[in-house]
């Protein structure tokens, strides 16, 4: 998370599983930057980025209510793949150091050094949500380059439900063990800290009597509109393993539901791409997408049948 630090800076670092070299590619290459740059949310428009000494990069942020922030970035220092200077030449104005360090050959820490005028503006700041978005920024970030190169499962499906409703029976445990998981299985839920940063840990017994453990460790919780989350399957302690039946899958997944209100209706949208997957596991995963989808349908059904319900109440 990050922090304040001293009289007059905001601080975050983080260490990525991703080479020096593509890391610092998707911090200068406007394609990329795109992708990630911003608060969760968020998306960014580039119109001009020149990473050199001297260099612009404008760039407008555009909220989830459509408000548009405009940005304007002047390079002081670009020593790739090791350092980026720059200044925030628009309001608010701050320099920011960003330093890749080479910590293995497959993996980099990336440090983030806001410095401020003064510790008033740096304060201002830091209360205007700042923090939240610069951890978010770095957040997505490493979430895309560890899932560069991989192929997307989507799954859509309206439900005749309110976003609300929807949306609390996927985050509330009582409500969430009543519908979900395949068809014939019961949820057993071991440990449930539903919040940013918590960790859903469950159990699927199977009518056999076996019983398979996964975890959700959540990235994203906004009420009732999304949902972001690292899937993988876990021992009982809670500790990711390989699935129990299929060694290639990936060992994680990022999963991002989303829950879009229409006319009373819910537009429910799945996405989940493999984390940190070599290319067999990238493609046993895209293989099993036509398994995902049936599996999916029929916990669907399960969740139609337990809104319905509810509104019944």
């Amino acid at each position: 998370m990050a922090a304040v630090v001293g009289e007059t800076q905001i601080v975050e670092s983080r260490v990525l599983r991703a080479p020096r070299e593509l890391v610092f590619r998707m911090f200068t290459e406007a394609e990329h930057v795109s992708n990630w740059w911003g608060p969760r949310g968020f998306r960014t428009v580039t119109k001009q980025m020149d990473v050199e000494p001297g260099g612009l990069w404008i760039h407008t942020m555009i909220g989830p209510d459509g408000t548009e922030y405009f940005n304007e970035v002047r390079y002081e220092v670009v020593d790739a793949p090791h350092r980026l200077v720059y200044e925030h030449v628009n309001d608010p104005y701050f320099r920011a150091t960003i330093t890749f360090t080479e910590k293995t050959v497959s993996q980099t820490e990336v440090s983030f050094v806001m410095e401020f005028a003064n510790r008033k503006l740096r304060d201002a700041i830091a209360e205007s949500r700042a923090l939240e978005g610069l951890a978010d920024t770095v957040s997505r970030f490493e979430e895309v380059v560890s899932t560069l190169g991989g192929e997307e499962f989507v799954l859509t499906r309206e439900l005749q439900a309110p976003r609300e409703l929807v949306y609390r029976s996927w985050t509330e445990p009582e409500r969430l063990e009543k519908w979900f998981g395949p068809v014939g299985c019961k949820l057993i839920i071991k440990q449930a800290d539903m919040r940013e940063g918590g960790h859903l840990l469950y159990g699927m017994q199977f009518p056999d009597g076996n019983l398979m453990w996964g975890r959700w460790s959540f990235r994203d919780l906004t009420p009732y509109s999304r949902i972001v989350m690292v899937s993988s399957f876990a021992d009982e302690q809670g500790e990711p393993t390989t699935h129990p039946m299929a060694p290639d899958f990936p060992l994680e997944t990022l999963s991002t539901t989303t829950f879009e209100e229409k006319n009373g209706k819910t537009l429910v949208t799945l996405r989940s791409r493999a984390m940190y997957a070599g290319q067999a596991q990238q493609q046993f995963f895209a293989q099993f997408f036509e398994s995902m989808t049936k599996g999916w349908g029929g916990t669907f059904g399960q969740l139609e049948a337990y809104l319905a319900e509810e509104q019944k109440a």
